[in-house]
C-alpha cells in the first residue's frame, strides 16, 4: 500500500500595502504618509506620523470616518467630524438606530467624504499600487505610492474642459 501525504495549503497571503493620506475637497492629495503593512491600524499609523500636540488640524474642517475613532479627543480640535456612530444593543439598550437627524448628519458627512475617496481611487488608478503586492523592497513601497499622488495630482492641475 502506498501512502501519500496530503499537502494543505494555506490560504493565499495578501500583502497589503496601507498610507495616511490628506485630500482637500478638490480632489488634491496634499499630504501623504509613510507605508506599512495593512494589519496596523488606521488610527495607530496617524498618531505615529502626526504628532498630537502639534496642533496641525486647528483652523480646518476635517472629515475623518470611524476608523479614527477618538481623533477629535486627542488631537483636542473641534473642527474633527467623525459619522454618528449605532450603539451596540444590550438587555439595557435594546434599540440602537440612529435617530433621523443623526441619520441626516451622516449623510452631509458621507457626501463630502466621497470627493476624499474619490481623490484615493484616483490614486489608486495606477496599477502597481492597487494589486497585489509581492516586492520586499520597502523603498519601492514608498516610491510606488508617492507616483501614483504625483501622477494624480498631475492630472487634477492639467485637467481641460472638453
Amino acid at each position: 500500500m502506498i501512502c501519500k501525504k496530503r499537502r494543505i495549503t494555506p490560504e493565499k497571503k495578501r500583502y497589503t500595502r496601507k498610507n495616511t493620506l490628506i485630500a482637500s475637497g478638490e480632489k488634491y492629495i496634499y499630504y501623504l504618509g509613510q507605508t506599512v503593512g495593512g494589519s496596523t491600524h488606521d488610527y495607530e499609523l496617524l498618531k505615529s506620523e502626526l504628532d498630537v500636540n502639534l496642533g496641525l488640524f486647528e483652523g480646518y474642517q476635517t472629515l475623518v470616518d470611524l476608523g479614527y475613532l477618538g481623533m477629535n479627543k486627542d488631537y483636542f480640535c473641534d473642527t474633527i467630524h467623525l459619522p454618528h456612530r449605532k450603539a451596540r444593543q444590550s438587555k439595557t439598550n435594546p434599540d440602537t438606530k440612529l435617530t433621523p437627524q443623526q441619520k441626516q448628519e451622516n449623510r452631509a458627512h458621507a457626501r463630502c467624504r466621497i470627493k476624499i475617496e474619490h481623490a484615493i481611487a484616483g490614486a489608486k488608478r495606477l496599477g502597481a499600487v492597487s494589486q497585489v503586492y509581492r516586492n520586499k523592497s520597502i523603498p519601492f513601497n514608498d516610491l510606488g505610492m508617492c507616483l501614483a499622488c504625483s501622477l494624480w495630482n498631475f492630472h487634477l492641475k492639467n485637467k481641460h474642459p472638453i
